[in-house]
């Protein structure tokens, strides 16, 4: 078989029939390779390193309008992937062990890709001692993991004691649902991770937490989770250390507490701040565990409507300079002050059972926000004008932005600078230092195949299969 290049020195056209593999183990700076669509059949175990620059970046993705199939085998990950900076973009990823298994890798982009009916987890960087630094995983859709009896995580980032490392990474837009195996967390980033955002991802049917995240010692700047949906997860909603931000998401339906913090490993929970989210419809909205011996913790602006359940449960007590203030909810607390009692559910958050929690014209989530401790923005991402606990800022009757449902969240939310990623310049021009982009004007292709991708898509959403699954044990 042959490659068909294009006049373009470096771009090559793969079709169906040619050795794909071949070339993608070929790969040199400044490389774009086209793959039409078709069915790629893994040789087996393969590993690629793709060793882009920042002036010459690698870029693999499917044709205009096609969807290629990379077909693994349980036996081994579809592809371990090491490298900086470069783009795969647009393929279907199915039946390896690990969809994607990233090794030693900086400044990449996994985006637009559907990954599915793989034998463990989705998307990993899991490889001691080998950290990934500046990754951004955007508007992926990861479903049917853990299908030869994996842990079945959607996305499995870092390792456990902090033995390889995933920072500086962007994971934003994307959709998991219906995970399996032994675990299935939607989102777990493990311990010693820093100066990551989690954003605008929508998880749904998970068996163990929607999203997991620990702490980290030493250097580094606060994780981030924001605007996320987690819903009918078979655990906690969000299960977290300290060392973070965890604000405007919305949590429904979670079996056991929607947001919930307590020490793990050598990990204690300071520096954590969990602001302006919605929880409800779980037996506790709210639980922290061992809080006592740390400090900077603050619980601000949340709406807890738990009712006939727990709103707040600080067990084991907080730091003596816990702040709690402006929470509204439904539920018991044991919180000494900081949360008030709502009216009732319709009243308060209209209908949650639905997605829709946007409060309602005369809801006691109007005016009950601390307003030193107001999140920036809410979670359509738009500025808050009002002091409005809860995810939503209210300013409208009616919501200005995406209805909850099933699927990606569209679109995309601009944010104002407290919701930026690190380094990101919320002005929308100059050079993202993650990505090499010059995010105006720059020709870096893959900030052209991003924006490429949000026109196709908008145009046409994709067909997705909806699966429920037999949870596995909740881990509490």
């Amino acid at each position: 078989m042959c490659w068909s290049a294009s006049a373009a020195a470096g771009t090559y056209d793969i079709h169906s029939g040619d050795d794909l593999y071949g070339r993608l183990q070929m790969l040199q700076a400044g490389d774009e390779v086209i793959v039409h669509a078709g069915t790629y059949m893994t040789p087996g175990f393969l590993q690629v390193s793709w060793p882009g620059t920042a002036s010459q970046p690698i870029v693999i993705h499917a044709a205009p309008g096609d969807r290629p199939i990379l077909l693994g085998t349980f036996a081994q990950n579809t592809i371990n992937i090491s490298g900086s900076y470069w783009t795969l973009q647009g393929f279907e990823i199915t039946g390896g062990s690990h969809g994607l298994r990233l090794q030693s890798v900086d400044h990449a982009t996994i985006q637009d890709n559907v990954i599915h009916m793989t034998g463990d987890v989705g998307i990993s960087c899991n490889f001691e001692p080998d950290n990934c630094d500046a990754v951004q995983i955007i508007h992926n859709e990861i479903y049917d993991t853990g299908k030869d009896g994996g842990t079945g995580e959607g996305m499995y980032l870092g390792c456990n004691s902090a033995a390889c490392t995933f920072t500086n990474g962007l994971v934003s837009d994307n959709y998991v649902h219906d995970t399996g195996g032994s675990q299935g967390d939607g989102i777990e980033i493990k311990e010693g991770a820093h100066d990551n955002v989690v954003r605008d991802n929508v998880i749904i049917r998970t068996p163990y937490p929607g999203i997991t995240m620990y702490g980290f010692g030493g250097a580094g700047g606060p994780n981030v989770v924001e605007r996320n949906v987690i819903w009918h997860t078979m655990d906690n909603g969000i299960q977290t250390v300290g060392q973070i931000v965890v604000r405007n998401n919305i949590v429904l339906g979670a079996t056991a507490s929607g947001i919930a913090s307590k020490p793990s490993q050598t990990y204690t929970p300071h520096d954590i701040t969990i602001q302006n989210n919605t929880v409800f419809g779980t037996a506790t909205c709210f639980k922290a565990n061992n809080w006592v011996t740390e400090h900077t913790q603050i619980v601000a602006n949340n709406a807890f409507y738990c009712d006939g359940g727990t709103a707040v449960d600080i067990t084991g007590g907080a730091g003596a300079d816990l702040i709690m203030v402006g929470n509204v909810g439904l539920g018991t607390s044991n919180a000494t002050a900081g949360f008030m009692m709502g009216t009732t559910t319709a009243n308060d958050i209209d209908d949650p059972a639905t997605g829709n929690v946007y409060p309602p014209p005369g809801s006691p989530l109007f005016g009950a926000a601390d307003a030193t401790e107001l999140a920036a923005d809410d979670f359509n991402g738009l500025p808050r004008t009002l002091h409005t606990s809860g995810a939503y800022d209210g300013a409208t009757t009616a919501n200005p932005g995406w209805t909850v449902m099933e699927g990606f969240k569209t679109p995309p939310p601009v944010s104002v600078d407290e919701g930026s990623p690190p380094g990101d310049d919320p002005a929308g021009g100059g050079t993202h230092p993650k990505s090499g982009c010059g995010c105006e004007g720059s020709g870096d292709p893959s900030a052209l195949l991003f924006l490429a991708s949000w026109l196709t898509w908008s145009s046409g959403r994709w067909t997705r299969r909806f699966r429920r699954r037999r949870p596995s044990r909740p881990n509490q």
